[in-house]
């Protein structure tokens, strides 16, 4: 039966190639790998009756390999550093082509093994974080970094040492030590290492690895729940206490989430979520300009810079905020199904908790919920508080509010 091996070269250097990946390629009927690499590829496996075959696209190549297996071909597929790290063999799964292929996998030793031997620094301890090509926001990162005592990057162009150092002076995380390192196992290898002041100041190639050690790591304890009277309020509607701790505890909030609280009236769940995400942001959306004042004051009494408010209509103003991992929408203006389907369209298994008294309300979270998570999860509570009446005690009790969850 003809296999498919992705063979891991290391950093790129002949040095640190393995002699299984030699001889894996030596053995087999093609060779595929980047443009770059095969002159050297062909020189390390000397006389060997293989097919050196330059990678194109993704999809192309993957139509190649799976023509060659069809014909009983062995297929070594070439990528730099570790196929098990960040590499192409996870995409090669996730693409039903593969379904078939009998595949084997030779690894190699990747970038942030060879960061770590030229500092002297384990990684048994460490956090992995990559951020090439894959969205990582500062507080995600500051978050890790805070929790952490070791934590390697792969990094992208824009997201090199310099980004990482400034955020970690944006977030306050001034004592720890930023390490870099590019090239590595080539003649110009470079490797450097500072306080986040000083590798901010760097110049970075566009692929290259870092380190950031932390040597007072913690964990981030959330704050207690708020009470009503905490909170500026006016005469505009504020969701209650009691329900507000149900909401949160329905949202399910990281430290780094980014939120959206929409129809927010006087912001309680706005604050509570920026509470809670101290490494995140929360966009909190209201029409009413009354409210908007309450929530920018409240934003100033409890010192959530990382809140931000807009003014106007619901469904016209999310399509211009940044994906959301969590949504609250206590308040659509009639437009639940318009903000659904903004949301809907990141594609991203974002989680919706939306709040219903009326009715027509839960009528229509009913029907629009169930339209993208039909097991999505509601339940109903009903607050009473004790009222005194001369020597004897009642309960008022507010109207019973729906809470529906849905991923989305």
């Amino acid at each position: 039966m003809s296999t498919l091996t992705i063979v891991g070269i290391g950093p790129g250097s002949a040095d640190y190639f393995m002699p299984a990946a030699r001889k894996k390629m030596q053995n087999a009927h093609t060779v595929i790998a980047a443009r770059r690499i095969l002159p050297m590829l062909q020189e390390v496996c000397g006389e060997s009756s293989a097919q050196f075959t330059p990678m194109g696209k993704i999809k192309d190549t993957f139509v190649l390999i799976d023509e060659l297996l069809n014909q009983d071909k062995d297929v070594a597929l070439v990528v730099s550093g570790d196929p098990l790290m960040y590499s192409l063999y996870k995409t090669i799964c996730n693409d039903e082509i593969s379904e078939t292929w009998n595949m084997e996998i030779i690894p190699g030793i990747g970038s942030l093994q060879m960061l770590g031997a030229a500092f002297g620094e384990t990684m048994e301890d460490a956090q992995i974080v990559s951020v090439h090509g894959r969205k990582k926001t500062p507080g995600s990162v500051a978050l890790c970094v805070t929790e952490n005592p070791k934590v390697f990057f792969l990094c992208s162009k824009e997201q090199g040492p310099g980004w990482l150092s400034q955020i970690m002076l944006d977030y306050h995380l001034d004592d720890v030590t930023v390490y870099a390192g590019a090239n590595l196992s080539y003649e110009d290898q470079m490797l450097v290492s500072g306080t986040p002041a000083e590798m901010v100041q760097g110049e970075y190639p566009s692929l290259c690895v870092a380190m950031i050690k932390n040597s007072n790591p913690k964990q981030v304890v959330r704050p207690c729940f708020l009470s009503d009277v905490d909170f500026e309020r006016g005469k505009t509607p504020m969701t209650k206490e009691e329900i507000r701790v149900l909401i949160l505890h329905k949202m399910k909030l990281h430290p780094d989430d980014v939120v959206w609280d929409i129809g927010a009236g006087t912001g309680s769940i706005s604050i509570e979520c920026a509470r809670q995400v101290p490494f995140g942001e929360v966009h909190s959306v209201e029409r009413d300009e009354a409210a908007i004042g309450l929530i920018e004051k409240n934003k100033e009494k409890f010192g959530t810079d990382h809140l931000v408010v807009y003014h106007g209509d619901a469904a016209e103003q999310v399509k211009n905020l940044p994906m959301p991992d969590k949504v609250f929408i206590g308040g659509s203006g009639g437009k639940l199904e318009q903000i659904m389907e903004t949301i809907a369209a990141f594609h991203n298994h974002i989680r919706v908790t939306v709040s219903a008294v009326t009715l027509e309300t839960i009528a229509e979270a009913n029907e629009i919920l169930g339209k993208y998570d039909p097991d999505y999860d509601v339940i109903q509570a009903t607050v009473g508080r004790g009222r005194k009446i001369g020597s004897y005690h009642i309960m008022d009790t507010n109207n019973p509010v729906m809470i529906f969850t849905a991923t989305v």
